[in-house]
């Protein structure tokens, strides 16, 4: 019996890095995709925004609704198994966000800096494909319904207590568009595999400090 369980251990265990190497994989080939995209002048799909993603000399990035991303998280295999940070713009001054890495009476849902573009080496914006302004500023609305509420560090799929990459899934959720691709817990990988988002910006800096943006204009 304890060799059956043993093997079927492995078993899991393989797929489920198997997996985690497909994520990787897609969510690669996503960025290559968006590099040459830019290189190219294509346009995006989604391209009925207001606010440009970004502006020259402002710290600012995305339009209301969009979806921040980073792959820095605490250590190098969380990053690996499920991403690093991500969270819903609000405007060019606000970012919904929830963190578990403060003190206990911070660790909620709340109103972080728009400031992702110096905030991290590593930034991706993601927009909802051919989502309108109505449904971006629900999702919005959505989004700053679950400020207040504590930081899941169980993962559960409830609205009780939220983690981070469970905003922009919640509040996308409720104007129709599942970002969650495989039914489990929604990952930051998760959100950027999803063939329901497309990256409108991606910053990227290398081992020297060096950054390069793409985008379109």
């Amino acid at each position: 019996m304890r060799k059956l369980l043993g093997r079927v251990a492995i078993f899991l265990l393989v797929l489920y890095s198997m997996q985690i190497a497909g994520e990787w994989w897609t969510m690669n080939l996503k960025m290559e995709r968006f590099i040459r995209q830019v290189q190219a002048g294509t346009p995006i799909e989604t391209d009925n925004r207001e606010v440009p993603v970004l502006m020259e000399g402002e710290t600012y990035l995305g339009a209301p609704g969009d979806i921040p991303l980073t792959f820095e998280a605490l250590n190098l295999p969380i990053t690996i198994v499920v991403g690093g940070h991500s969270g819903v713009v609000v405007d060019t001054r606000r970012v919904v966000e929830s963190s578990g890495l403060e003190s206990w009476e911070k660790n909620i849902t709340k109103y972080w800096r728009n400031n992702w573009r110096e905030r991290y080496d590593v930034v991706l914006m993601l927009r909802v494909k051919g989502s309108t302004e109505e449904q971006a500023t629900q999702a919005v609305e959505k989004a700053e319904s679950l400020l207040g509420k504590r930081y899941d560090y169980l993962f559960n799929r409830t609205e009780n207590w939220i983690y981070c990459s469970e905003v922009p899934w919640v509040a996308w959720r409720e104007v129709g568009y599942d970002l969650n691709y495989d039914g489990f817990q929604t990952t930051p990988n998760d959100i950027l595999v999803s063939p329901k988002t497309e990256i409108v910006y991606l910053r990227v800096t290398d081992e020297d400090g060096n950054s390069q943006e793409y985008y379109l204009p």
